[in-house]
């Protein structure tokens, strides 16, 4: 949840908006085709958000909160902004109702479909390894972070007794609550008698032109891959974040740099000596191999910082600190595009929808194209992540070889203590290198579906449930209907998927025009040389295609384009870049000194062993094409 000032203001304003839309609706001022088609731009509504000031000329960098990128529409990608849609959203009143069957009858309940179709089940990946899924976790805080309505007061919103045993009454409710039901006949969460599973709706973003229409939910993040999970998407974050020197601020913890430490509570372990970190999303503590990511990127950046002060004398601490930002945006940029998304959606997508690096400038920036991500790629596509992770994290002892321990995920939510052990990081990475994700399978660890930030409690939250739940908050329509989208046949008969996925979807879903996407996403069969089945594919090439030319910062576009343009000397070098180099250049280097040459890949696979750091197999990024002239 957030407790963002700004987000309360325009969420309120959104929700002003939205109550117009009803008014008006009820009038029959509105017609459901206008609503569902976005036609409403003749209609303004009673709140006005506030348009951005862009410095003139453009500035040389990108703004904290990604407004100003485009010079028309200033605040497409910003934080706090909607969720676009690649279809009309399927409300049952045209405007924010959730979704019902195809009958008009009520849909499964979300934990009635995770409990009979999302099952416990471990199959490994032959190539890809947790670093992969790990990496793409990192991606998905940097671009999409949900916001919940909370009391005025920030707290959070119950829509249960104080156990779960019942839902509170309806006169008791907040409007914004959609509890998730928990029969007594659930496998699991029968046996403490939890009959109600908490859920909270999505905050709104007004339209940027005013207008009323169906309720679009808001991102808490900037839509970009700009880092902003590191460095803050707020003048207040990033101040908190930033020491001296153009530096980021961190925790000396004798002699090893580690994230700032946090005077939120939010971890679970808060005796002498616990760590828990400050991050520019405040979710870097979530899992423990997250903030192993949050740290090598915290290191990086002061990396570039300390090298950019000593060829550029110069430069007073506010260039350092923005151009090694600029940097190490880049890099990820690079990462993201060059090594990750081939893996992920396979070389023919990748070519198909103009996703592989240039050799030199890109040319492919295109200012009509909003690069806001969209509530299906938030919801469902981009959720295939949560079939990947292993329930558990195997930690190798590099010196002698052996597992130093293995760690059921859910013990290291919110726990990131281990961190201070002096050789974990290392450890850590190493075992991210060499441990295989799981495939994307409609098989998720019950490490998520039963324990997910359990705390001290015998059960936890199903996230399984709560994307199902949350895509139909968001008006996310039916799998069938993107099967159409991208030009599939619908299937008309459960008959049609697996024998043993057949009869599972029949016990739940009325027909399968109601399967939900997410789970309709995680029952297809990858595409060749991809993680996922088509349906994701075509959604995930799609939205980072949209990134990718909507963005006029993206680390390719050159001068014509881009204010903050790189030269052809340094993009080159930029391009040098893997992650496998962020590693090795940001490790603590007590038992790790050599990275497999691909990260994402397992280690243990003919071609990628580990080969020392200095190796020329992983080139360094010359930094001294940077200094000044």
């Amino acid at each position: 949840m957030t407790t963002d000032r700004r987000a309360e203001k325009l969420a309120h304003g959104g929700l002003l908006n939205l109550f117009a839309a009803q008014e008006l609706k009820a009038r029959q001022a509105l017609s459901d085709d206008e609503l569902a088609l976005g036609l409403t731009e003749h209609t303004d509504g009673p709140f006005c958000p506030p348009a951005p000031s862009c410095p003139n000329p453009p500035s040389r960098y990108r703004s904290f909160g990604g407004e100003c990128n485009n010079l028309q529409s200033s605040t497409w990608g910003a934080v706090h902004t909607g969720f676009e849609r690649l279809l009309p959203p399927d409300y049952s009143d045209g405007i924010w109702k959730m979704r019902v069957s195809s009958s008009g009858s009520p849909l499964p309940s979300a934990r009635a479909v995770s409990n009979i179709l999302v099952l416990d089940g471990s199959h490994p990946s032959a190539t890809h390894n947790l670093m992969f899924m790990q990496f793409g976790q990192f991606i998905a805080h940097d671009t999409s972070a949900g916001t919940v309505f909370t009391v005025g007061n920030g707290s959070a919103l119950s829509c249960c007794t104080p156990h779960g045993e019942e839902f509170l009454p309806p006169e008791s409710q907040h409007w914004a609550c959609a509890p998730i039901a928990s029969g007594p006949e659930d496998n699991f969460y029968g046996q403490f008698r939890l009959q109600c599973l908490n859920f909270v709706r999505a905050q709104l973003a007004p339209a940027s032109d005013c207008s009323v229409g169906y309720a679009k939910q808001m991102n808490g993040a900037t839509h970009f891959p700009d880092l902003s999970h590191l460095y803050g998407s707020s003048e207040e974050k990033v101040g908190l974040l930033r020491a001296p020197g153009g530096l980021l601020k961190v925790f000396q913890d004798y002699g090893r740099e580690l994230p700032p430490l946090t005077e939120r509570e939010e971890c679970l372990t808060v005796k002498e000596g616990a760590a828990c970190f400050e991050s520019g999303d405040s979710h870097g503590n979530q899992i423990i191999s997250l903030t192993v990511l949050h740290t090598l990127w915290t290191r990086e950046h002061n990396r570039i910082a300390r090298a950019l002060s000593r060829l550029n004398p110069e430069w007073d601490e506010e260039k350092i600190y923005l151009e090694a930002r600029r940097i190490a945006q880049a890099e990820f940029q690079h990462i993201l595009y060059s090594e990750w998304l081939p893996l992920l959606l396979g070389s023919q997508l990748v070519q198909t929808f103009g996703l592989y690096p240039s050799p030199g400038y890109c040319s492919s920036y295109e200012r009509q194209v909003n690069p806001s991500l969209t509530a299906e790629f938030s919801t469902a596509a981009m959720r295939f992540g949560h079939s990947v992770v292993d329930g558990k994290l195997t930690i190798p002892n590099l010196k002698s070889g052996n597992v130093y321990e293995t760690i059921f995920i859910p013990e290291v939510m919110f726990q990131p203590s281990r961190l201070r052990v002096r050789p974990f990081l290392d450890r850590m990475i190493a075992g991210l290198s060499w441990q295989p994700m799981q495939t994307v399978d409609p098989f998720v660890t019950e490490g998520l579906t039963r324990y997910l930030f359990h705390g001290g409690n015998p059960f936890g939250i199903d996230l399984a449930a709560i994307n199902i739940q949350r895509g139909r908050d968001y008006g996310v329509r039916a799998y069938n209907q993107y099967r159409r989208l991208i030009g599939l046949e619908p299937l008309t008969s459960f008959d049609q998927f697996s024998p043993n996925a057949a009869q599972r979807l029949a016990s739940v879903y009325e027909s399968p025009e109601d399967i939900d996407l997410w789970v309709g996403g995680l029952l297809e069969e990858p595409m060749d040389g991809a993680v996922v089945g088509i349906t994701f594919a075509h959604i995930l090439a799609d939205q980072f295609s949209r990134i990718k030319r909507g963005d006029r910062y993206f680390y390719e576009n050159g001068p014509d384009v881009n204010p903050g343009a790189f030269t052809p000397g340094q993009l080159a070098e930029i391009k040098k870049v893997t992650l496998s180099r962020i590693i090795c250049d940001n490790k603590d280097g007590i038992e790790l000194f050599a990275q497999p040459p691909n990260a994402f890949v397992r280690a243990d696979l003919p071609g990628n062993e580990p080969v020392p750091c200095d190796s020329l197999i992983i080139p360094a990024i010359d930094l001294s094409r940077f200094k000044e002239i």
